[in-house]
């Protein structure tokens, strides 16, 4: 590991990095632990705790996306880190073994998604969220500013990944569509405005709140 890695030692409660942040490196524990964490406060998941020997933060260097959750450490830590050009320096010597890991990767993001959703306890919530994911992730950016998600009208796709039923599926893609959010057309769903459909989100998410009180 000296050949492509260099050591970093981290204090107890320090944060590696957060969900979100770009990332250009992996780890590799020497010892300690690191939680492996999503969400924040009250609404933070323990998704892993890894300990000697374990790896980890290969898929951001992998396929060049965020994050997908936070790095914590549990006690003193010693890491090994590995950097994007020194690890595919190693990858690139068997092409085989970098299509298989950039396949994995694309499946592990894809499951991780949908596990993020799946925490969403408000259906609708949880329908408007991926339905931003996937617009900022993959869709196609139109002359008017708009954006299209790929895959076109599949009410049945997005009660899959979304754990909702088509029936409330549509509702909910009709009343976005009654607002102006989204506009649907020949097969077509497209995002009015990325802005204005996050206002949407947190709109959805203090009505639930105060909703309680």
């Amino acid at each position: 590991m000296a050949e492509v890695g260099r050591e970093k030692i981290l204090k107890p409660g320090e944060i590696l990095f957060r969900e979100g942040d770009p990332g250009d490196q992996m780890y590799l524990i020497r010892s300690g632990k690191i939680k492996i964490t999503k969400g924040e406060g009250d609404e933070e998941k323990v998704l892993a705790v890894l300990k000697e020997g374990d790896f980890f933060g290969e898929m951001a260097i992998i396929d060049g996306s965020p994050r997908s959750a936070s790095a914590i450490a549990v006690d003193e830590v010693k890491l090994i880190i590995i950097d994007k050009d020194a690890f595919f320096s190693k990858i690139k010597e068997n092409p085989l073994i970098e299509y298989v890991l950039e396949t994995l990767t694309k499946r592990l993001r894809a499951a991780d998604e949908q596990i993020k959703l799946l925490m969403i306890k408000n259906e609708e919530r949880r329908v408007v969220a991926m339905l931003l994911t996937r617009a900022k992730e993959a869709g196609k950016k139109l002359e008017d500013g708009s954006i299209e998600i790929p895959g076109g009208l599949n009410y049945e796709h997005m009660g899959n990944v979304a754990g909702v039923d088509v029936d409330k599926v549509k509702l909910f893609i009709d009343r976005l569509s009654k607002v102006g959010l989204l506009k649907t057309e020949a097969n077509r769903l497209i995002v009015k405005s990325i802005p204005e459909l996050e206002d949407y989100l947190r709109y959805i998410s203090l009505k639930e709140r105060f909703e309680k009180v």
